[in-house]
């Protein structure tokens, strides 16, 4: 059987940040900041979240991986440099909002494509770019966090996706290896140089993907790559607005696999083992 690797926002589940809403995880972090900062309310509002993504794009331009996904520090940042006085924990912000009704949702048969996998016998772990301590919670407050044996996140490996070593560091629980996302930098790119086997999720509704080109729905998953050569393009031009760092090529980018939903998961990964 395979080991089965996940990334989890986008994919599996929608978390709690919610940036450009007013609610959820930046939406407190805006309303606490926005006081401090000059200008229009409403201004001032969107401006906190500017700075922080700000901070998040200087760190992987800098090469500075690991801390571009440390959102705790990031906010602790910008909230010193315009004297806020008072301590934002970002993990306890998680775990507060993920118990809020809407803020955090599985995606369409999620917990059913993570039963059949572990039911055909496959070892299923986490790989993502956010922390553990951000994402763990969001896991368990939906119920799915008993399908993985493992998650692999940047501070426990030093580094990020696309780099191999996210991927290496789940190597010893199983063979072959596939691993499923939506980002083509991260998730596809990530995989191959790893030597890893990819399936690409556009999944609807998280995003703004656009649709298969149409003569690729109707196509097995595993058919549909070698027909959607220039839509792969447009899709790599798309996610590296802001996944463009460290660079792929578009040949890294290209998946084993293009899934339309979640329960295109289990026969796919069927195939690619067989």
């Amino acid at each position: 059987m395979a080991l089965v690797s996940f990334d989890l926002d986008g994919v599996l589940q929608r978390n709690p940040f919610h940036a450009g809403r007013p609610d959820g995880v930046f939406g407190h972090i805006q309303r606490e900041l926005t006081p401090y900062l000059d200008g229009e309310p409403e201004i001032a509002f969107k401006e906190a979240l500017r700075l922080i993504l700000a901070e998040h794009r200087a760190r992987m331009q800098a090469g500075r991986y690991v801390d571009a996904y440390d959102w705790d520090d990031m906010t602790r940042l910008v909230a010193e440099r315009f004297g806020y006085p008072g301590r934002l924990d970002v993990p306890a912000l998680v775990r507060h909002y993920v118990k809020e009704p809407g803020m955090v949702w599985l995606y369409p048969g999620a917990a059913e494509c993570l039963q059949a996998l572990q039911d055909q016998g496959h070892t299923l772990v986490t790989i993502t770019n956010g922390y553990q301590v951000y994402q763990e919670p969001i896991l368990v407050q939906l119920g799915i966090r008993k399908f993985f044996t493992a998650m692999v996140t940047p501070e426990m490996v030093g580094t990020m996706k696309p780099m191999p070593a996210m991927f290496q560091a789940a190597e010893s629980l199983g063979n072959p290896r596939i691993h499923v996302g939506d980002t083509l930098p991260h998730d596809i790119a990530g995989p191959h140089r790893a030597g890893w086997m990819s399936i690409y999720v556009v999944q609807p509704g998280a995003g703004g993907y656009a649709e298969l080109p149409p003569q690729a729905r109707d196509l097995a998953p595993w058919e549909r790559p070698a027909v959607c050569t220039d839509w792969l393009r447009e899709r790599l031009e798309h996610d590296r607005v802001l996944n463009d760092n460290p660079p792929v090529t578009f040949e890294e980018c290209i998946p084993n696999a293009i899934v339309t939903g979640l329960g295109e998961v289990p026969p796919t990964v069927a195939y690619l083992v067989r």
